[in-house]
């Protein structure tokens, strides 16, 4: 979830190296080089696709596969700190749209608007990433190709040496996918693909690895990656293990069962209300849940159920104080581990402008 931070109003100091301490202008300087790095990122995934496909349609392709453009790449998404307890719902959000579950699970006029709600998908658009729903559409439209096509085009995208590798390992996985099988060493980039690596990143990656060649898209590492949800959580819920005891106590007494927060501080609510929308046999590939409660058993309306437990879910969180500062102090933690990288912060932000004007040059180009 966005979340906006008032600077200077926060009231906790967060420790950030000997002597040092983050405030709000620290927060706010990060926030926005994380949050400009994070939509820059994407609009270069967007821009590179656009480079890929000018030369696969000079090559004569006209339809695309439209992850493979982008070598099915996608940037971690930020918009802002917010802290896993944000995705407890305020009042208003439960009001609005609940957990969010029935906008998947159901297929109504009202789901369907919801989906492009923008309080839903604030809500929403940390677990959903950065996507472009056309590239469904587009995608669909590549799968109705014949294969002739698709080979065809994926040499041309490829180069024939790395296409012919990359049909090696298909067809001897699908022989048996348990049988070991090297193919030797992966080939170099080639065709519309280097082209593409030449043009928005000067060239693709490379390094020596056990004494062989090894070629990788040049992405620069998002400083997303530096840090550790799970740690900064396990900071956070220390300041807060009354208010997070009391929200448990909150919901049991409601009727909801026990329930407690995992190692990165969220809770299974999603995989509680699939089990009344869409149930998993035998709860396979989810966390422990609490067991449904009788109401939820005997539910014969599954989205006025999740309503009620939202609107209840949200109220403890505001009675037990959950929500008292703990979004500024996420922040505050979170950039206290940061803080001592600004300037690498800085730079990974540099670097994805460049290349995004490298993209824009040739798409821009006579």
């Amino acid at each position: 979830m966005a979340v906006s931070l008032l600077v200077g109003s926060m009231a906790l100091a967060a420790c950030a190296g000997p002597g040092r301490e983050v405030d709000g202008d620290d927060v706010a300087r990060i926030e926005q080089s994380l949050t400009n790095g994070s939509e820059l990122a994407w609009e270069l995934v967007q821009a590179e696709a656009r480079v890929a496909a000018r030369c696969m349609e000079d090559a004569g392709f006209e339809v695309h596969h439209p992850f493979l453009l982008h070598g099915s790449m996608y940037p971690d998404r930020f918009e802002g700190f917010a802290s896993p307890y944000s995705r407890i719902p305020t009042v208003e959000q439960a009001e609005k749209f609940a957990f969010g579950q029935w906008v998947f699970h159901t297929e109504t006029p009202a789901a369907e608007a919801m989906r492009t709600d923008p309080d839903y998908l604030a809500f929403v658009a940390d677990d959903m990433g950065w996507s472009d729903p056309a590239e469904d559409t587009v995608y669909q439209e590549w799968q109705a190709q014949d294969q002739e096509y698709r080979d065809a085009w994926e040499e041309a995208f490829y180069g024939p040496e790395r296409f012919a590798y990359n049909q090696a390992m298909n067809e001897a996985f699908e022989a048996d996918p348990d049988a070991e099988f090297d193919p030797g060493p992966q080939p170099p980039f080639g065709g519309c693909e280097l082209e593409t690596l030449e043009i928005v990143y000067d060239g693709p990656g490379h390094r020596e690895t056990d004494g062989e060649d090894v070629w990788h898209r040049p992405l620069p590492e998002t400083p997303l990656t530096w840090v550790g949800d799970g740690t900064v959580y396990e900071e956070l819920s220390a300041q807060y293990a009354d208010q997070e005891q009391d929200f448990l106590f909150c919901v049991q007494d409601l009727g909801y069962g026990e329930w407690e927060f995992d190692s990165l501080g969220w809770l299974p609510a999603a995989f509680y209300l699939q089990q009344l929308y869409d149930p998993v046999p035998d709860g396979e590939g989810g966390p422990e849940i609490p067991p449904l409660n009788d109401e939820a058993e005997d539910a014969d309306d599954p989205q006025a159920y999740e309503f009620a437990m939202a609107l209840d879910f949200a109220q403890c969180a505001e009675t037990s104080g959950l929500r008292d500062g703990s979004e500024e102090a996420w922040a505050e933690l979170y950039v206290a581990q940061l803080i001592d990288r600004e300037t690498e912060i800085y730079a990974w932000e540099q670097q994805i402008k460049d290349y995004l004007a490298n993209a824009q040059d040739h798409i821009a180009g006579p």
